[in-house]
């Protein structure tokens, strides 16, 4: 269902699958303007675009987590070392 957590953290899984598969890559962070822009596209009222909001910032985090093992700014700090 559009705007819970697990829907956001599926979207930004498959493209992270698709981006292995030889399609055009797409970053997370792109992902998640675009997930941003259909939030705001198909939320009826200011309160469910806040959820709908904070949902996707915890399925982006939770992703980064899995993933990488740490938050974006996290890994960042790592490579600039």
């Amino acid at each position: 269902m559009f705007g819970t957590v697990e829907f956001f953290t599926d979207n930004l899984k498959v493209q992270v699958m698709y981006n292995f598969s030889g399609g055009d890559t797409v970053s997370l962070s792109e992902k998640r303007i675009k997930l941003t822009r259909e939030i705001n596209g198909q939320a009826k009222s200011p309160a469910e675009k806040e959820a709908f909001s904070r949902n996707l910032e915890i399925a982006y985090e939770r992703v980064i987590q899995e993933m990488f093992g740490g938050t974006e700014e996290v890994l960042f700090e790592k490579e600039l070392s």
